[in-house]
């Protein structure tokens, strides 16, 4: 739906059909992970790095303006800045699908945040990002509405992925814009998908002694699942599983709303991701 209507939408520029092309390839080829489950994790990833380092130079995507010297002195160099961006929504993407794993918490984070997009791409009279931002979210509710609470459907891998990496292209392309907001914007709004794929890869590495990208249940929601939620008090299965994702999408907006707020003040951001860091990590250690 996404797709057709931009495909549609004579007010936009940004994306053309070699752009919907490079999405359509992509999905079709995620997809079959979801119908057949043949693709290896390093397959998975290698798609999802190329679609994104399309799209980085279809785009003219550039992280070069980090606020920190050493890091901007790096990203001056172009080559620099297109890989650290690829990787970055490579990441992002990647973190997407981890966070998928109740009805309604990607869906719903998603929501958020697009949110979040549009209103400020208003604010700074951005329409093409608003424009596409809404459309995204709008795809997003039709597929929220039978996925939440009873799991009609599922986004599966290629949406998870499709998700993650389009609105981070329109967050970066959003601050990338304007000259108000900070690229740790994007970060403070993304801090939740990005700190579970990097503290999971940490935490198997290290604790579990298990392969970087070996999918397992030890997710911050599935002891939230396990542990807090009683699932005596729902009449049916899917309400303790939906309800898993109404305490996630909480605990995700103590970063996205502050992120809005402060979306010109780098030093903020910075704190926002900090302090949510800090609230994952003792919220999983005292659960685990």
């Amino acid at each position: 739906s996404f797709l057709i209507s931009i495909f549609l939408e004579s007010k936009l520029n940004l994306f053309d059909v070699y752009i919907d092309l490079i999405l359509i390839l992509f999905v079709i080829f995620v997809l079959i992970e979801d119908v057949k489950g043949v693709l290896k994790p390093s397959h998975r990833l290698s798609a999802i790095i190329v679609c994104s380092f399309l799209l980085v130079s279809e785009l003219d995507l550039s992280i070069s303006n980090l606020g920190v010297p050493i890091l901007d002195s790096f990203l001056e160099n172009l080559t620099v800045s297109i890989l650290f961006t690829t990787i970055s929504l490579s990441l992002l993407a990647n973190g997407f699908n981890l966070i998928d794993g109740f009805n309604g918490l990607t869906a719903g984070f998603s929501i958020m945040v697009l949110t979040i997009l549009m209103t400020v791409a208003n604010e700074v009279l951005d329409p093409e990002i608003y424009l596409l931002s809404k459309i995204l979210l709008l795809s997003t509710l039709g597929f929220f509405i039978l996925n939440f609470p009873f799991g009609k459907i599922f986004l599966g891998d290629a949406g998870a992925y499709f998700l993650g990496l389009i609105s981070g292209v329109l967050a970066v392309l959003l601050v990338q814009r304007t000259e108000t907001i900070s690229y740790w914007f994007v970060l403070a709004l993304f801090i939740y998908p990005v700190y579970e794929l990097v503290f999971s890869m940490i935490r198997r590495k290290l604790y579990n002694k298990t392969k970087t990208f070996q999918a397992d249940d030890m997710h911050l929601h599935h002891l939230i699942y396990k542990k807090v939620v009683n699932c005596s008090y729902f009449p049916r299965k899917e309400f303790c599983n939906s309800a898993t994702s109404i305490i996630m999408v909480l605990i995700a907006g103590s970063s996205v709303l502050p992120a809005y707020i402060w979306a010109d003040n780098p030093v903020a951001l910075f704190g926002i991701c900090i302090i949510f860091m800090a609230i994952y990590t003792s919220l999983f250690l005292k659960l685990k």
